[in-house]
Formats: C-alpha cells, structure tokens, sequence
C-alpha cells in the first residue's frame, strides 16, 4: 500500500508556521526599538495581512535604529526563519505505525523548496518518507497531473492501492480522486486550518472518499 499524506495543515497546523515567523520578526525589530517583541507579535497577528505595515510604522516611531528596515526585509526574515512547529498529536505515532509495517510513505506538497524543506526538517519526518515531492522541484503543483503520476510510475505493482491524505479541498483530492486514488480528508476539528472544510460548499469530485479524525 502506497501513502501519500500533504504538509500543511494536515501534519502539522500550518498557521503554527505563521506565528513561528511573526515572532522572528517581532523579537528582530525588538532589539533595538524601544518597542517589547511581544507588543510587535501581537500587533503583527491581529492586523493580518497589514501587520508588517503596522510594524514598520511602529518600528520608527519608537527608536528604530536600522534605517534599511522595511517590509520586504521583514517580509524576508519571515520567509527565511527556522520553525518553530511540531507535528499534530497522533501524527507521528501514526507515520511511525505505517513505516514499521512496511508500507510506502510520500510526502506531496505544493511550494518552494526552501519553505517546505525547512519545514519538514524542523518536523523531522524524512525519516518516515520513501520520496518527498515538492512542487518547485517536479515542476507541477497538485492540480496537476505531475505529483500523481510519479508516485504510480515510481511504486507501480499488480494490485498496487494509493491512499492521498489532505486537508484542502480546491486542489487536494480532484487529480487523485479521478485517477483512482482513495482520498481522505483530515478533519480540523479544532477550526485552525487555513482553509474551511465545509462539504457542501464543493461539488462531489473535489470531495474526498472518507473524512477522519487522525
């Protein structure tokens, strides 16, 4: 049996990636403002998508020493930050069980190499993977046909079963649904997950076979 589990949002909380990197941020412009990084965390989180703005404005109105300090370097900071993120309670048991008993696991995620490659070593999963796919490296997203089809070409045998495990319905389970995958939707039961998992608001086919609670 093949595996296939997405990144975000279904391994571990992706927004927990976004707070990690906020607080980067807020304790870089902290060191010589007169401003605690916590205020600028705060700030940053509750004026979404404005809050490195917010900063910025704060940042020099309160003693900000680095004259080259600006949203795209923050915004440069965030993106460059090693996270501070862990894996979703049962996950890693559950990675742990399939890897034990001999079953292939894939990881398919859609972004660039280094966002998702700091994540998952800062996970520390790759340990559990047979292949880790990436779409800046396969050059197709999971829209696609691409992710999908090197996982059948790569684990190809008679009887062969692939499983898809995903969090996000306008791109996670249409492509693998259609070439006969078993689709499963991880349930976000805690209504962090950055996108809505509301069935009825999809039509059948971006809809997965089973939903559960991991």
């Amino acid at each position: 049996m093949v595996y296939a589990f997405d990144l975000d949002d279904t391994l571990y909380t992706e927004m927990d990636f976004v707070y990690s990197g906020y607080r980067v941020v807020a304790r870089e412009l902290a060191k010589d403002s007169d401003i605690d990084a916590d205020i600028y965390f705060e700030g940053i989180s509750w004026r979404r998508p404005v809050g490195f703005e917010w900063a910025l404005d704060q940042y020099r109105r309160h003693g900000g020493k680095d004259v080259e300090m600006s949203v795209d370097k923050m915004i440069e900071i965030y993106r460059g930050h090693k996270p501070e993120i862990k894996l979703r309670p049962g996950i890693g048991r559950l990675l742990e069980n399939l890897h034990r008993e001999g079953h292939v696991l894939v990881l398919i995620t859609d972004g660039s190499t280094r966002h998702q490659r700091s994540k998952i070593h800062a996970l520390d999963i790759e340990k559990y993977f047979d292949k880790i796919l990436i779409s800046e490296e396969t050059g197709g997203d999971k829209t696609t046909d691409i992710p999908w089809s090197i996982v059948e070409k790569s684990y190809a045998a008679p009887g062969q079963r692939f499983v898809y495990v995903g969090d996000n319905m306008s791109k996670d389970f249409l492509r693998p649904g259609l070439r006969g995958w078993l689709t499963v939707m991880s349930l976000d039961t805690a209504g962090v997950n950055v996108f809505p998992q509301n069935l009825s608001d999809w039509p059948p086919q971006n809809r997965p076979r089973y939903v559960v609670v991991i």
